[in-house]
């Protein structure tokens, strides 16, 4: 087996992983946990799963001069989890997947608008493809556009915030330190709205979100080596298998049924983060920490 191979059997395990997570979400919520505290649970038992790797590693890797950076970046992204958690109970899961290739596209945006990025014709015209992608699966002015959509555009522009974070972080920090500080703030920050809505898992409950944390955990592992073995613009597409393993485990787990304006506007999504991946690799540079909305 080429690296190639290995590293697009990796990204698609690393993906489907992420998206049980997504589906176990749902149930916990079917259960009668509010989403907010399984963003909370889900960080603190992922947090859990990575302390044997940061001792492994040593603690000396949590100095840093950027603090401030790193909190901003964590509460970014707790937001961004909160929103995607809390969308995913009001939305089938194959179009909130389908919604959140934008992440990308808000990315690039950001990079050119915010970081002074080369804002070249092709880039520009991906992101206006990727728009058009959106709007498909949005049909403005022939459906009420959902709170649960609202929260998945808004979770993954907090993505594309807290990627172009991590690309400023890590000029001068390693990829453990920022992760750990991730980890960290993100199971801090997600505490204070679980709270209010506080609910003692049942046995059964506990489980699930004990399964949540150890996927997660596996699949930033597994996607890191896929990133290693494989090239980029190679690899990159092949997360967006993303979208057939929601489709199946929101039809066979939940009974949903993905429209076909979601398909439609996933499809052209892809296109333009494609072609963004090709004409500008700056888009994805940190590839050691690939950001999806569950991490």
């Amino acid at each position: 087996m080429t690296k190639n191979t290995r590293a697009i059997l990796l990204m698609i395990t690393s993906v489907g992983m992420l998206t049980c997570l997504d589906g176990i979400v749902k149930l916990v919520n079917g259960l009668g946990m509010h989403p907010f505290q399984i963003a909370f649970l889900r960080n603190f038992f992922g947090v859990l799963a990575l302390l044997p790797f940061f001792i492994k590693v040593g603690f000396q890797e949590l100095h840093t001069s950027r603090l401030t950076t790193h909190i901003a970046r964590g509460v970014v992204h707790a937001i961004s989890m909160i929103a995607w958690f809390w969308a995913l109970t009001l939305v089938p899961l194959a179009d909130a997947t389908a919604l959140s290739f934008m992440v990308p596209v808000f990315a690039s945006i950001g990079a050119i608008v915010i970081m002074k990025e080369p804002s070249k014709f092709i880039r520009w015209a991906s992101i206006f493809i990727g728009f058009i992608g959106m709007l498909i699966i949005l049909r403005p002015g022939f459906v009420e556009i959902s709170m649960g959509t609202w929260l998945v555009l808004g979770g993954a522009i907090f993505v594309a915030i807290s990627k172009l974070l991590t690309k400023t972080l890590s000029r001068t920090e390693s990829p453990t330190t920022i992760v750990a500080y991730m980890s960290f703030i993100v199971t801090i920050v997600s505490l204070l709205p679980a709270i209010f809505v506080w609910k003692w898992p049942t046995v059964e409950m506990f489980f699930w979100l004990l399964g949540m944390g150890a996927l997660g955990s596996v699949a930033h592992v597994i996607q890191a080596q896929s990133y290693k073995e494989g090239d980029v613009t190679l690899i990159e597409p092949v997360g967006f298998v993303r979208l057939i393993w929601a489709a199946l485990i929101g039809f066979i787990v939940f009974g949903e049924q993905p429209l076909i304006s979601s398909w439609l506007g996933g499809g052209v999504i892809m296109l333009s983060v494609i072609i963004l991946i090709k004409t500008n690799k700056a888009v994805n540079n940190n590839h050691s920490i690939k950001i999806h909305p569950s991490m």
